[in-house]
Order: structure tokens, then sequence, then C-alpha cells
């Protein structure tokens, strides 16, 4: 493949949404165009974007589109944006007894892909903040295309992600202004504005990352979201854009950090980092409802990634990039499968009657490997980037021992978010029939889109290998070369231990270990299984005790969440009948 044909499958890929979400709008959304429109275009991208993969791995090099540049730090991010992407489409045309609105949700989704698309591959602030800013706008036209009640309270709880954009502004602007620099990642020598303005310029950088990725105590926000919103708004908006956004906000804040300020920031961005660590798996264990499971989890991923940047090292610094690549996989995953899920029940909450696994197949196993992968659990790619923060602290344990007590923190809030993981499966699902009847059915194509997120969460998780060397190492490097020397930062080698923990994992031995991991895990689940059903008989009336995943019993009273999907389920059939 010429440099020139690479040229121009990134721009078809660049512009590919805004046409299919143009289609969208003039079509009304109509349900049998909203599908053929997402199925086309899910073919369309996929292609695009895995042959553009193979042209750029093969060109070993940058390219670009106009302004428009890949490198090696921004493509895994974009390629994974356009194929969750995909998905997200899929989901939200194919979903069973959607709201009004449906067609101009997805056409957001679409546009937002777009914007945020252009905007990981913008060499210039001013650019990337407008075209953020773009994602802003279609994230706000997503939330009104939902309308009915209780938009003005989804509006509400919107406001931390405009605040956050708002600092971000102005940080921006200061930095247009004082330091008369508008490229994305500065680099030294600044040869204008003084030592102050700097250190605001950052801290303004910081907040807003922090605000927008929803660390402690900032997680209220991303559950107010998940409860209001509809799941394939969540999916996309927070499980996508925002991380990958807010993300690389924060990469851009640790890189200004070790260029142009201090490294005594680290242990203040580290401490923040392991509150989120630690308060994101018991906000999931501890709160009775999915969208509190969604905004632990949610918190937790991005405490991992705080903490990876403040480390400031080469391992950390790698680590916290695998967590910003991977996690997006998850969390999307997971939204989906629990909105899917939550649709089905007629609530959110975790008590009254359980869902069937058989009548939602896809939402239980989407749910199990998406929330494996958030807890940090081998071998799903969530334990990937993880392992690295925690090998990367132990690192630095020997000249710092406050952070062996990071590393034992994050690992015992992985036990924690695996407990947590149990509670929600067993309060969502049953093994047998539900006390109430599931409203509606879901649809192949919905249950397909969550479960193709998770099988990209297997391979990656089987094959780290792959997006370690031919991206996050390269990549880390053109942000911070090999031996850089900031005010106070080294970025060095990684010291012998460590180098050898990250040689096993990382080398061609580890698949063969995830594959007896997975083993292991499935035998250990059919003996257990197996040996629940010979303790309890399954003879007997209905009330009898339904071995693994038994699900909650008793009487069900239907919740607010459930009268209102009956609502929109009754006009739904009362406009199809006209």
């Amino acid at each position: 493949m010429s440099q020139g044909e690479l040229s121009a499958l990134l721009g078809v890929s660049l512009v590919l949404p805004f046409p299919f979400a143009l289609a969208l709008l003039m079509t009304g959304g109509a349900p049998r165009l909203r599908r053929m429109l997402a199925a086309t275009y899910a073919l369309g991208a996929g292609g695009v974007n895995l042959v553009l993969l193979n042209g750029f791995l093969e060109l070993q090099g940058r390219t670009g589109w106009g302004s428009f540049r890949l490198t090696r730090f921004s493509f895994p991010l974009f390629l994974l944006l356009e194929l969750i992407t995909v998905a997200c489409v899929l989901y939200a045309g194919f979903r069973n007894g959607e709201p009004e609105g449906q067609g101009l949700l997805s056409a957001s989704i679409l546009a937002a892909a777009g914007l945020a698309a252009m905007a990981m591959l913008s060499r210039g602030l001013i650019a990337q903040v407008g075209l953020w800013e773009g994602v802003t706008l279609a994230a706000l036209w997503g939330l009104a295309a939902q309308g009915g009640r209780g938009l003005s309270r989804r509006l509400a709880a919107f406001w931390p992600w405009l605040l956050a954009d708002a600092l971000f502004i102005a940080g921006v602007v200061l930095c247009g202004t004082a330091l008369k620099e508008t490229a994305v990642f500065i680099k030294p020598p600044i040869t204008s504005g003084g030592e102050a303005q700097v250190v605001a310029i950052a801290a303004l950088f910081l907040l807003s990352a922090l605000v927008r990725l929803g660390v402690f105590p900032f997680h209220f926000w991303i559950r107010d979201m998940v409860d209001r919103a509809d799941p394939a708004w969540s999916a996309f908006f927070l499980g996508t854009a925002n991380f990958m956004l807010a993300g690389m906000r924060m990469v851009v804040v640790v890189v200004f950090l070790g260029r142009l300020v201090a490294s005594d920031w680290s242990q203040a961005i580290i401490i923040v980092g392991l509150a989120s660590i630690v308060a994101g798996p018991l906000i999931a264990l501890r709160r009775a409802a999915v969208c509190d499971y969604i905004a632990g989890m949610y918190t937790m991923q991005a405490g991992f990634l705080v903490t990876g940047l403040g480390l400031f090292s080469r391992a950390g610094f790698e680590g916290a990039m695998l967590c910003l690549l991977v996690a997006t996989l998850s969390l999307t995953a997971s939204m989906m499968a629990a909105g899917t899920a939550t649709s089905l029940r007629g609530t959110g909450r975790l008590h009254g009657h359980g869902l069937s696994a058989r009548l939602a197949p896809a939402a239980f196993v989407g749910l199990l490997l998406s929330g494996m992968s958030l807890a940090g659990l081998p071998p799903l790619d969530g334990f990937v980037g993880k392992a690295m923060v925690v090998l990367a602290s132990f690192d630095k344990a020997g000249s710092e021992p406050f952070h062996a007590l990071v590393a034992g923190l994050a690992i015992a809030a992985t036990g924690v978010a695996a407990v947590a993981l149990v509670r929600v499966l067993g309060g969502m699902f049953a093994l047998s029939g539900p006390a109430v009847p599931a409203l509606g059915k879901q649809s192949r194509v919905e249950g397909l889109a969550t479960l193709g997120l998770c099988g990209g969460s297997l391979l990656i998780g089987f094959f780290p290998r792959l997006l370690a060397q031919n991206f996050i190492n390269p990549g880390s490097r053109l942000l911070f070369a090999t031996g850089f020397t900031g005010p106070g930062v080294a970025f060095r080698g990684t010291g012998a231990i460590l180098e050898k923990g990250l040689g096993f994992y990382l080398g061609p031995g580890w698949p063969a270990a995830a594959a007896a991991f997975v083993l292991a895990a499935v035998t250990v689940a059919i003996a257990s299984y197996f040996a629940s059903r010979a303790a309890h008989s399954s003879e007997g009336g209905e009330g009898r005790f339904r071995p693994f995943l038994a699900g909650a019993e008793g009487d069900y009273s239907p919740s607010r969440d459930f009268a209102v999907l009956q609502g929109m389920k009754w006009r739904t059939a009362r406009r199809r009948g006209r």
C-alpha cells in the first residue's frame, strides 16, 4: 500500500460518519431505515479501518490527511474509537423498546464520533478544543433527542462535563496569551510567561481532566448520567468519547508537568488516583443500583489511569496508556449489557425479580466479561494496564516506600471489584425464569455488539504484546524520549525485577498461561455448578432454591423505571399500529 492510498483511506474514515448521520436525520429515524443504515455503516467503517490498520503497520511511519496526522500515540486511540463506534451504532440502531428520537440519538453518536476522531489526530490545541466542544454539543443533542419527561434532569446532570470544558478552555486561553503556545504537547524552552502562569495552566488542565474522568469524589455525575440517559447514549458518550478525550487531557497534563513544571506534583496526583482506585469498588459494592456499580467501576478505571501517569516513570506511563486504551472497551460493553438487562427487567435496582440468563444470554455474558476486565482479572485486557501500574509502583517502592502502599491497595481493590461483580450478577440474573416476565426481547444484533467488544477484550488480554510493542512503547517515546530529564523528572529504564515481570507478561509465554487460567476458571465454575445442583435438587415448587446465579426472590412491586418502560412500550406499539 502506498502513502497516498493510506492517506485516502484515512480521509474516508474521517468523513464517513457524517453522511450517515445526515441520512439518519433525513429519514427521521424510521426503524427499518435506521437498522439498514446502521448495518451499512458498520460494514463500511469496520472494513475501512481494518485496512487502515494493515496499511499503517506496513508503512511503519507517520501519515496524514490534510492537517490530521496518524502517529504511534494517536492511531490506537483513533482505531479503537472507530471500531467501538461501529458497535455503539449497531447497539443503538437495533435496540428493542427504543424511546422516541432513537434515530436522532444514533445521528448524534455518528457526528460525535467523527468530531472526536478528528480531535485525536489534530496537531493544534485550538483546533482540538473546537472539535472537542463539537463532541459536547453532539452529547447535548443526544440528550435532547431522547425527549419525554426527565430532560431537565438529564441536562442538569450534564453540568460537570460543561464545567470541565470551561476549565480546559480557560487553560487554553491562558496558554495562548501568556505562553504564546498553541501546540497540544508543548516543548521547552518557553520564551514568555512566568512560573505562576505555567502552574495556573497546569492546574486548570489537571482539574478539567479529573472532573471529566469522574475520579472520587466527582464520581456522582457519572452515576446520575447513567441513571437518567438512554443506555446507547451512556455507552458511547460516557464509556467511549468521554473517557478517551478526558484521558488524552490527562496525558497532556502529565507531559506539560514533566516538561515544564516539577515532579513534586507526582505524589498529589497519585493520592487522587489511589483514592479513586479504593473508593470505586466500594461504591460499586455498597450501593443497590446498577448505575452505582457502573459509576464505581468507572471511577476505578480513572484511578488506575491517573495513578500510572502520576508515577512519572516509563513503566507507569505505558501502563496508564494501556488503561486508557482498553478501559473504553470494557466500560462501553458493561454499559450496553447493563442497559439491556435493566430494560428487560424494568428496574435498575438490584432487588426485585431476577432476569433469566436464558432470556438475555448476551447481556449476561457481556456483563460478566466486561466486569472481569474492569476489575482487573486475568486474562482479559483490564489486567494488562493495571498489572503494569502495580508493577511500576513496586518498582518505585525501593526508593519511596509510599508506592508499596499504592501497589498493595490497588491489588486489594481488584478483589473488592470482583465481589461487586458477583453481587451485581446475582442481583440481576436468575438461572430459571423471572418472577415477572421480561419487558420485550433482546435483539440479536444488540447482543452481538456487546459480545464483539468483549471479544476484543479477550484478544488484547491474550496477546498484549501486539498492542504494547507496536503502539504503547513507541508512542510513549514520542512524548518522552529515552533518557528524558525534565524539571525534577527522569524517564529512564525499569528495574531488574520489573523488567523480568514485564518480560514474562509481554513475552511469548503469556498466551499459554492465559489459556491455562481460563481452563482452570471454567473447570471450577462447572464443578461448582454441578455440586450446587447435587446439594439442592431442582425438583419442587416455584419457590425452590435456584442454584448458581439465583438472583433475587420474593414479591416484586413495579418501580418508576418499570412504569416508564411500560409506557414507552405502549406508545411504540400504538405508533406501529397506525
